[in-house]
C-alpha cells in the first residue's frame, strides 16, 4: 500500500505574515529566576527545534546593565546588544511604556517581545551582565515544538543597532545595509537634538535601495515624522505600527525623540540587497533596524564599479538646462577646487558605491530650513569612474534610476535616457577597450513619485 506524506498545514504570523509557520505545535514555555554577577551570563533559554519563539517576557533589578543574544541553529548571534537597545530604549534613558504589536514594554520594568523567531534546529537566548554589580533577573520564554520531520521557514530574526554622535549637519546616518533575501519587520529611530537650525524631522526623510543586483527599486519618504505616521510634528501617541514612546518638548521646541515603526502586512522585501538611510542635521543619532533573513543567503557577485567621483550639483529646472555642458565634462585640471551651491561651499566628492548605489543627497543636501529644504530638487550632478577592462569587450550597462540620465564613455555621449514616469531600469549596450575606460553619468532630480529620489544603480553585464 503506498503511503502518502502530507505537507504540514501552515498558518501566517498574526503580525508579520510573511512568517508562516505549521499550525500543529507542541506549546512550551522555559521559565528562569537567576542572580547575575558582573560578567556572568545565563541562558533564558535553550531550546531544540524545529519551533519557533512567540513571545518572551524579562524583568530585571538593573536592566540597563544586561546584554541580550539570540542565536538561532548556531554560528554567530544573530542579535546582539543591550537589553535596552533591542527594547527600543534609547539615548540612555529609563525604560518608559511601549505600546507596539511586537514591542511591549510595561510597567515597571516589564520588558515583552512578540517578533517571532523561527529555529530549525535551536535556538539560544542569553542575558549578560555588563554591569559593576550583580543583578536579578525573571524571565518566561513561550515557543512552540514542531513535528521533526517539518522544515520551517527559512527566515531568521536579526537586529541591528547603529548610531552617530553626532550625525553629519547635511548628510544621512545609515540604519542598515543587508545582504540577501529577506524582509524588514521594523525600526526604533531615535534624536537628541544639538542642532538648533531646524527641527528635529525637517532631515530629508528615510531612502531605502532595493535589489541594485538583481532588479533595483526604491522607496523614499519626506519629513521624518511621516515615516513614523505623524503629521507635523511628533507626539507622544502610540499604534501596534507606529509612534513615539519618548518625547520631549512639542513641534519646534521638541529636543528629544524616540520612534518606531513596524511593517506586518507592508513588510519590505527584498530578495538581493537593502540598504537604508534616514537624512541628518548634526544631532546625535541611535536607530534599531529589525529583519528577517534568509539563512545562508547573501547578494549574487556582480560587477559595479567600486570607486565614483561626484561633483555638482547644477540647476537644471528644463531638459535645455540638462542638456548644457558643466565644468565636469571638461578635463579634471581645468575643475574648480571648490564651488558653492544651497548655502554651502562644495568639491568634488570620491567615494565607494553602497552596494551598487550611488546616492547624491548623502553628499549634496541644501543649507535650508523646511521638509523640502535639505532634499535638492530641480538640480542635477555627475558622476564619474574607470573602467579597468583586460581586453575589448562589449558589455550592458544596466541603470537604475528615475528622472533624466545621459551617458559618455571615454567622453564620447553614447545614450540619453528620460524616464519620466518614475524609477525604472534601462540597459545600454557599449564597447570597452583594453586598459581604461572612463564612465560618465549625469543625473536629474525632480520632484516625483519617489519624492526627490536622487539615487541610481550601475550594474555592469
Amino acid at each position: 500500500m503506498l503511503e502518502c506524506k502530507v505537507k504540514a498545514a501552515l498558518l501566517p504570523d498574526p503580525i508579520f505574515p510573511l512568517i508562516q509557520l505549521p499550525a500543529e505545535y507542541r506549546s512550551n514555555r522555559t521559565t528562569r529566576r537567576f542572580d547575575l554577577d558582573p560578567g556572568q551570563s545565563c541562558d533564558l533559554t535553550d531550546a531544540q527545534g524545529p519551533g519557533c519563539v512567540r513571545h518572551f517576557w524579562i524583568t530585571a533589578k538593573s536592566p540597563q546593565n544586561l546584554r541580550i543574544e539570540i542565536t538561532c541553529d548556531g554560528g554567530w548571534p544573530q542579535v546582539s546588544m543591550t537589553l535596552h537597545q533591542f527594547f527600543g530604549v534609547l539615548l540612555g534613558k529609563a525604560p518608559y511604556r511601549i505600546e507596539s504589536a511586537p514591542i511591549k514594554l510595561m510597567p515597571l520594568n516589564g520588558y515583552n517581545a512578540y517578533l517571532p523567531v523561527p529555529f530549525q534546529h535551536s535556538c539560544r537566548i542569553t542575558l549578560i551582565n555588563k554591569g559593576a554589580a550583580s543583578t536579578s533577573v525573571w524571565s518566561m520564554v513561550n515557543w512552540q515544538e514542531y513535528d521533526s520531520t517539518v522544515t520551517i521557514t527559512p527566515y531568521r530574526l536579526h537586529a541591528h543597532f547603529s548610531e552617530e554622535k553626532p550625525a553629519e549637519p547635511l548628510g544621512s546616518t545609515l540604519l542598515g545595509v543587508v545582504r540577501g533575501k529577506g524582509f524588514v519587520a521594523g525600526l526604533f529611530h531615535a534624536v537628541k537634538r544639538l542642532d538648533y537650525r531646524d527641527m528635529v524631522w525637517h532631515t530629508g526623510g528615510d531612502t531605502w535601495l532595493i535589489d541594485g543586483e538583481t532588479d533595483p527599486h526604491v522607496l523614499r519618504g519626506i519629513g521624518s515624522e511621516d515615516v513614523f505616521g505623524h503629521s507635523f510634528g511628533m507626539y507622544p501617541e502610540m499604534s501596534d505600527w507606529t509612534g513615539a514612546p519618548h518625547v520631549v518638548g512639542l513641534n519646534a521646541d521638541c529636543s528629544e525623540v524616540v520612534a518606531y515603526r513596524f511593517f506586518g502586512a507592508d513588510s519590505v522585501s527584498f530578495n538581493s540587497s537593502l540598504s537604508l538611510r534616514f537624512g541628518t542635521r548634526a544631532n546625535d543619532m541611535e536607530s534599531i533596524l529589525y529583519y528577517y533573513k534568509e539563512a545562508g543567503n547573501d547578494a549574487p557577485a556582480v560587477e559595479t564599479p567600486d570607486r565614483w567621483t561626484l561633483s555638482g550639483p547644477f540647476e537644471c529646472q528644463t531638459f535645455d538646462d540638462f542638456e548644457r555642458a558643466e565644468f565636469p565634462e571638461k578635463p579634471e585640471d581645468q575643475w574648480p577646487s571648490e564651488w558653492e551651491w544651497g548655502g554651502r561651499p562644495l568639491t568634488a566628492v570620491n567615494t565607494e558605491p553602497e552596494l551598487t548605489w550611488v546616492d547624491f543627497t548623502r553628499w549634496f543636501r541644501r543649507d535650508a530650513s523646511g521638509n523640502t529644504g535639505t532634499q535638492p530638487a530641480a538640480v542635477a550632478a555627475y558622476a564619474e569612474t574607470v573602467l579597468q577592462e583586460d581586453s575589448d569587450r562589449q558589455v550592458t550597462l544596466c541603470l537604475g534610476f528615475d528622472d533624466w540620465m545621459k551617458v559618455w564613455v571615454n567622453d564620447e555621449p553614447v545614450a540619453t535616457i528620460r524616464h519620466e514616469k518614475g524609477f525604472a531600469t534601462s540597459e545600454i549596450q557599449v564597447r570597452l577597450r583594453r586598459g581604461e575606460n572612463r564612465l560618465r553619468l549625469k543625473l536629474s532630480n525632480f520632484d516625483n513619485v519617489e519624492w526627490r529620489c536622487w539615487a541610481f544603480s550601475c550594474v555592469v553585464l
